[in-house]
């Protein structure tokens, strides 16, 4: 069975984007220690992914490709979540909401950084 490669591009793609802010909360998950809305996190979005890959008919010979994508979105949600901590010092749960209402300066970054407030 050949598969498009474009195809596989484009779930790949969608398993990347759709992790981002399942990463992010992931991330606030862990800081905050709620064990439960922490494997909720990482666990959601599975069956969406499994979905997309059925229904765009790729093989399971390319898991590997969207398991990869599927961590470097969780890591990249992660990665965002640490700036915003670092910018805000109160992120909550919703990356769409924390970025909106971002105002991170020079100053209160290295204030973070010297553990000044």
């Amino acid at each position: 069975m050949e598969v498009d490669p474009g195809v596989v591009a484009a779930v790949a793609l969608f398993t990347f984007l759709l992790n981002i802010p399942f990463g992010y909360w992931r991330a606030y998950a862990k800081r905050n220690s709620l064990r439960l809305e922490w494997f909720a996190a990482i666990h959601l979005p599975v069956p969406l992914i499994y979905l997309a890959r059925r229904i765009a008919g790729v093989p399971v010979i390319l898991i590997p490709v969207f398991v990869v994508a599927f961590f470097l979105g969780q890591y990249l949600g992660s990665r965002v979540y640490n700036y915003v901590y670092r910018c805000k010092s109160t992120a909550t749960r919703c990356m769409v909401c924390d970025i909106v209402n971002l105002e991170c300066t020079q100053d209160s970054y290295k204030n973070y950084e010297t553990g000044g407030s």
